[in-house]
């Protein structure tokens, strides 16, 4: 099973992102989800993409859910 520090460090970030987001009840915008990663909206999609395929996070609902934390 793979642990947080498989992750590559835009990863993390990202997953860390999307779990302040989503906590705080605000709607995953790309373009702000963009803007606190540094990331293109293309590169987030294709990191979402695998981190759903490698079970990180799920759709629920319709909704990103984050699986597994990566803050300790």
């Amino acid at each position: 099973m793979e642990t947080p520090r498989d992750l590559t460090d835009a990863e993390r970030k990202l997953m860390i992102v999307l779990f302040h987001m989503i906590n705080a009840g605000k709607p995953l915008a790309l373009p702000v989800i963009s803007v606190r990663t540094g990331k293109t909206e293309e590169q987030i999609r294709k990191m979402v993409d695998d981190l759903r395929n490698r079970g990180w996070l799920a759709l629920e609902n319709g909704r990103l859910k984050v699986m597994r934390s990566v803050i300790k």
